[in-house]
């Protein structure tokens, strides 16, 4: 079954359950039940007017190629959302091939902010190839050039934190751009 139709049909039953819930709350019944296909843009998008903010959803993957002989390429893949409450859910695994041992990290993302093309997300480190990174906080700056043969987009290495929330937070809030932004050799990302 595709992700649509299963959306869909996942919104259907809990359109239905809301209708009987309905009835048994007040006596009466809807005037009405959509019978027809359930369009989760546009459910999103009433969520987001409804709640005041807005639904940003940054996804991709794709590989970074290091000039240093000691971390010579990075890949990295990513999924996040920001919510309309301006909470953010999601997470992003990378591991970098290098001579020393403990390159990957998967990250729970606990921040995102969203402008235009680029995304600011930043998480804690849940599990880690070296012990010691976890608990420790990471950011990710992302730019979407938009797709297409050649489009290039780009990404930072991933910023280090260590133990500091704050600085996490700040890094989705302030939305610094004075950090290397490389382009992505192999992978594409999206910020919608």
């Amino acid at each position: 079954m595709s992700m649509k139709r299963t959306t869909a049909v996942i919104l259907s039953v809990i359109a239905a359950t809301l209708a009987l819930a309905a009835v048994s709350c007040n006596g009466e019944s809807p005037t009405a039940l959509n019978s027809g296909a359930v369009d989760a843009a546009a459910i999103d998008a009433k969520l987001s007017a409804t709640a005041g903010g807005a639904t940003h959803l940054v996804t991709g993957k794709g590989t970074l190629w290091y000039g240093d002989p000691r971390f010579q390429w990075l890949n990295v893949s990513f999924h996040a959302r920001l919510m309309p409450d301006g909470s953010a859910k999601g997470n992003w695994h990378y591991q970098f091939r290098t001579r020393e041992p403990g390159g990957r990290i998967f990250v729970e993302v606990t921040c995102l902010s969203v402008v235009g093309n680029q995304a600011w997300m930043a998480g804690y480190s849940t599990q880690a190839g070296n012990p010691d990174n976890v608990g420790k906080w990471f950011g990710l700056h992302i730019i979407d050039h938009g797709e297409g043969h050649g489009v290039i987009d780009e990404m930072s290495p991933t910023r280090w934190f260590g133990p500091d929330p704050v600085r996490a937070a700040d890094f989705c809030e302030l939305m610094p751009t004075d950090h290397p932004i490389w382009p992505i050799a192999e992978g594409n990302v999206q910020v919608h």
